[in-house]
């Protein structure tokens, strides 16, 4: 690594308690580079809701330029919803869209965990969550329905609607190559979901799965229907370590392990294009929490983990990484001066100082 890069971060704090939480982010990411000595470039950027109370489309060219050319992009909070009365591409939430398509963005990375000190907030009996879960979601984001063009007719006065479910192989074995990278680096293990007993694309995603296995003989690959995913998810979590699906099976998939947590705040996300940048935010993205902005009660945990994975996945950082995330679980489990910052569900610390105590253990 080059002990004189200085990694350039565009950083869209975003709506809600958005600019709260990447505000914790940012310092904390600085604190972590003086300790190791790495130099980072913070560049916040107008996007979304703030440039349109400019007057300004979405997403500005300067602040495209900007992202595009960053090593990595902190994005706080997103709200959807704000602006019907606009057409899609100038709502606040297209920038999203606008950033996956200009950044080639092609995989999503969710890991959903339990924490000690948070396992009672699991929805699921004590049996089952007193065995814990670790998993690693990758979901494609460039392929399948969700990306292409639906369409509507209205034959004979009768309306129907219809969306192409469409995969080429170079889509899948991106996230499958991703799938077993990641695996090698934890429990060695792939499940991969699919519908392949009725879907041709699904039958293509597993075929695909296979032949890319062959360059990753020491990681076990498993395929499993995604309806009985989704049932094996919820009676057994702990039997997974990462799961790869397509793009609106992951969508589902990652929410559902995201709720058995019963702590989605606590989580990051990232999403990835081939040369490994990316966004970076927390799991649940659009949950801006506008009751709680501006009132010292946003969790910044999410986010702060996010920065953590932007670390080790755009910039190779891994010592850094870990050392961000072993703040956070410490103050997770031990709390600010032996006192817990969260009471149940309620926080019982203010953003700042969750944000002060992650950087003091840093």
């Amino acid at each position: 690594m080059d002990d004189n890069r200085i990694y350039t971060i565009a950083v869209i704090p975003g709506d809600g308690i958005g600019p709260e939480i990447t505000r914790e982010t940012v310092l904390t990411l600085k604190r972590a580079g003086e300790v190791f000595g790495q130099s980072f470039r913070f560049e916040e950027v107008t996007a979304g809701t703030q440039a349109l109370r400019q007057g300004r489309c979405p997403m500005p060219p300067e602040s495209l330029t900007a992202c595009r050319q960053a090593d990595g992009i902190l994005m706080g909070k997103l709200a959807v919803g704000r602006r019907p009365d606009l057409d899609f591409k100038d709502r606040p939430e297209s920038i999203l869209g606008l950033l996956r398509t200009e950044l080639s963005l092609r995989s999503d990375i969710r890991p959903c965990f339990f924490s000690d000190a948070l396992r009672g907030l699991c929805p699921l009996k004590e049996e089952i969550r007193k065995k814990g879960m670790d998993i690693l979601i990758i979901r494609d984001i460039a392929g399948g329905m969700f990306t292409t063009e639906g369409k509507s007719s209205n034959l004979c006065n009768v309306r129907a609607a219809w969306d192409t479910e469409g995969y080429d192989e170079v889509l899948i074995r991106d996230s499958a190559r991703l799938a077993f990278e990641l695996a090698g680096t934890r429990r060695k293990k792939v499940t991969s979901l699919d519908k392949a007993i009725l879907l041709s694309s699904s039958a293509l995603w597993r075929q695909v799965m296979e032949e890319t296995h062959r360059d990753y003989p020491h990681i076990e690959l498993e395929h499993m229907l995604v309806d009985h995913g989704a049932f094996e998810l919820i009676s057994s979590p702990d039997a997974f370590d990462v799961i790869v699906a397509s793009n609106v099976f992951g969508d589902i998939i990652a929410d559902e392990a995201a709720g058995l947590t019963g702590a989605g705040e606590f989580l990051p996300a990232g999403s990835l294009n081939a040369g490994k940048r990316g966004i970076y935010c927390p799991n649940q993205l659009h949950q801006v929490h506008e009751e709680l902005a501006g009132t010292g009660k946003a969790n910044p945990m999410g986010m702060i983990l996010a920065g953590a994975m932007m670390l080790e996945y755009s910039f190779g950082l891994c010592r850094e990484a870990e050392c961000v995330r072993k703040a956070v679980y410490r103050v997770m489990e031990h709390g600010i001066g032996g006192r817990p910052c969260w009471s149940g569900r309620e926080q019982t610390a203010a953003t700042e100082q969750i944000g002060e105590a992650v950087r003091a253990c840093l």
